[in-house]
């Protein structure tokens, strides 16, 4: 039995729950899959960062297709458990699915983080500087909760 952790650009970071709900030793992923990038309106500039930042952890980067990379993952190095952090994201929501139908028999689990801000609302996430607007007046406060 095997696990593998599949981060995404909304938890890159080590310290995120996800890692702590799969085993020791977990295998960690973050596939990069210009076409999901694309959906989800991920800028260059952004990926420039996710880029800089996946540099500096420590973990797998792979390119291609993300629902088809991870099968292939899956298969050939016989995982029976997919750790994924949660997000709103509909795109991500979109190939994790893709998965579940390639890999019906692979255990998933969606592992939640405490949010740094609490907004009243979903996330605007046609472009991250809107959301970040809104966020950044609260993310400061103590509990990072929106009045």
């Amino acid at each position: 039995m095997a696990d593998l952790v599949w981060l995404h650009e909304d938890a890159l970071r080590r310290t995120h729950p996800v890692f702590s709900a799969a085993a020791s030793g977990a295998r960690a992923v973050f596939v990069w899959d210009n076409s999901y990038l694309d959906a989800a309106l991920i800028g260059l500039k952004r990926r420039m960062f996710i880029y800089e930042t996946l540099a500096g952890l420590d973990m797998d980067i792979l390119a291609g297709t993300a629902d088809k990379v991870i099968a292939t993952l899956v298969a050939e190095a016989y995982v029976t458990r997919l750790f994924v952090p949660a997000t709103p994201n509909p795109a991500f929501h979109a190939l994790l699915s893709s998965v579940r139908s390639n890999c019906p028999d692979l255990e998933i689990s969606v592992i939640e983080d405490t949010s740094f801000v609490a907004l009243g609302e979903p996330p605007d996430l046609k472009r991250f500087f809107r959301y970040w607007n809104k966020a950044k007046k609260h993310a400061m406060r103590h509990g990072g909760v929106l009045a």
